[in-house]
C-alpha cells in the first residue's frame, strides 16, 4: 500500500516537472502591439513598391499594345499604300464590304483589324442584308478587344451606348440604321495633328449616304497634318519629318470618372465608329496657351482652358478635353511613332515641340496658328 502510494507521487511529481518544461514565457500586450506596429510600418514601407512594380508592368502592357497597333498600321500602308482613313464623320461604321481608304465609312481601327489578328471580326457580315446583317454589326461593335484597351485603366469589355442610329451598308447599296446597347471602347486614338477641331472640316466634306459624293471629298492630304484623318489617304512619303519623329497613335485623354460610364462627350461610341473624337486627337499649339498639351486622366474636364482660335479663316470654339492625348499613367502619355517605336512623352513636354511632333511635314519649322 505505501509503495503504490509513494510510486503514485512520483509520477505525478514527474508530470508536473514535464508540464513545467514545456511551458512557453507568453508575450505581453505591449510587445503584441510594438510587433503590430512593426508589421504595419513594412507594409506601409513596401505598399509603393508592389504599387509601382505593378504600374510598371502595366505600362510596360501598354507600350507593347501600341507598338503592335503601330506596326499594323505600316502593314496596312504596306499594303493599301496608305495608313488607314479614319472613316466618315458621325455615327458611320464599319463596312466589310467597301475596302480601305476614303470609301471606307468605319474607323482606322476597323480598318487595321485584319492586322490584328481579327480578319473574321472585320469580315463580320458579309453577304448579309437585312436584320442578319444588322445583328452582325451589332456583335462586332460589341466586341471588346484587349489590344485596345490599356491595362491601366479599363478592362476589355463592352461599355453602356446611350446613343443610337449607328449607319452603315445594307449589303445591297443602300444603308442601314441600328442600335447597340453595349459597345467596345479604344483607349488609343490616332494623331490627326497640329490643327483645332478637326471634327468641323470632317462634318463639312463628309459623306451622308452611298449614292453622293460631297464637294471636296475626300480631302487632300495638304488639308490636314498627321497620319489620319476622315477620308484620308496618307503615305509614308508624305512624312517628311521623319518616321521616327511623328506620331502614329497614342493615348487619349479620358477623365477617371468616366472609365465606365459611358456617357462622356469623347467616349460614347462604337470604336470602330468613322471619324470621332473618340479615336482621333490633335496636338494643336498656337503659341500662346498649350491648351492641347497632354493630360493626366486625374485632370478634371474645368482645369482646360476653353478659348476661341483662328482657323481656315474662320473663328472656332476649342473644346481641349476632347481632343488631347493623355492616360492613366503617372509621369507621361504613351504615344507610338510611325515607324513602330514607342515613348513616354512627358505631360509638361515644350509645347512647341510636341506640336512639331503631331504634325508629319513642318520641316522643323515653328509655324504657329494665330488665335484672335
Amino acid at each position: 500500500m505505501q509503495f503504490l502510494l509513494a510510486g503514485s507521487l512520483r509520477k505525478q511529481s514527474e508530470k508536473v516537472q514535464s508540464f513545467s518544461a514545456i511551458r512557453r514565457p507568453a508575450f505581453t500586450l505591449v510587445e503584441l502591439l510594438v510587433v503590430i506596429a512593426i508589421i504595419g510600418i513594412l507594409v506601409a514601407l513596401l505598399l509603393p513598391a508592389v504599387q509601382a512594380a505593378r504600374e510598371s508592368a502595366r505600362r510596360a502592357q501598354c507600350i507593347s499594345q501600341q507598338k503592335n497597333l503601330s506596326l499594323a498600321m505600316l502593314n496596312h500602308e504596306s499594303t493599301y499604300g496608305s495608313w488607314p482613313s479614319s472613316g466618315w464623320f458621325g455615327s458611320w461604321t464599319g463596312d466589310p464590304d467597301r475596302g480601305s481608304g476614303p470609301d471606307q465609312p468605319g474607323s482606322w481601327i476597323y480598318s487595321i483589324l485584319p492586322f490584328v489578328e481579327q480578319e473574321q471580326l472585320h469580315d463580320l457580315g458579309t453577304g448579309l442584308t437585312g436584320a442578319a446583317r444588322s445583328q452582325a454589326f451589332i456583335t462586332r461593335d460589341s466586341t471588346p478587344l484587349p489590344i485596345m484597351n490599356c491595362p491601366s485603366r479599363r478592362q476589355p469589355r463592352p461599355y453602356p451606348s446611350l446613343l443610337g442610329g449607328s449607319l452603315s451598308g445594307n449589303g445591297q447599296g443602300g444603308v442601314i440604321s441600328y442600335d447597340t446597347e453595349q459597345q467596345a471602347r479604344s483607349d488609343y486614338a490616332v494623331n490627326v495633328g497640329d490643327v483645332p477641331r478637326s471634327d468641323l472640316d470632317c462634318q463639312a466634306i463628309s459623306p451622308r449616304n452611298y449614292t453622293t459624293t460631297p464637294a471636296g471629298w475626300p480631302p487632300r492630304v495638304t488639308s490636314f497634318s498627321g497620319i489620319s484623318y476622315c477620308g484620308a489617304s496618307v503615305k509614308i512619303r508624305n512624312v517628311t519629318d521623319g518616321m521616327s519623329k511623328t506620331f502614329a497613335i497614342g493615348e487619349r485623354y479620358l477623365p477617371e470618372s468616366k472609365y465606365e460610364t459611358g456617357d462622356w462627350i469623347a467616349d460614347d461610341w462604337s470604336m470602330y465608329t468613322g471619324f470621332q473624337d473618340d479615336t482621333a486627337r490633335s496636338t494643336f499649339y498656337d503659341g500662346l496657351l498649350p491648351t492641347h498639351q497632354p493630360a493626366p486622366d486625374s485632370t478634371v474636364q474645368d482645369d482646360f482652358k476653353e478659348t476661341d482660335a483662328i482657323w481656315n479663316n474662320q473663328k472656332v470654339r476649342v473644346e481641349p478635353w476632347r481632343e488631347v492625348f493623355g492616360g492613366p499613367h503617372p509621369g507621361g502619355v504613351v504615344m507610338a511613332m510611325c515607324d513602330g517605336s514607342v515613348d513616354l512623352v512627358e505631360y509638361d513636354i515644350d509645347p512647341q515641340v510636341y506640336r512639331r511632333m503631331g504634325h508629319r511635314s513642318d520641316d522643323g519649322e515653328n509655324v504657329v496658328f494665330k488665335r484672335r
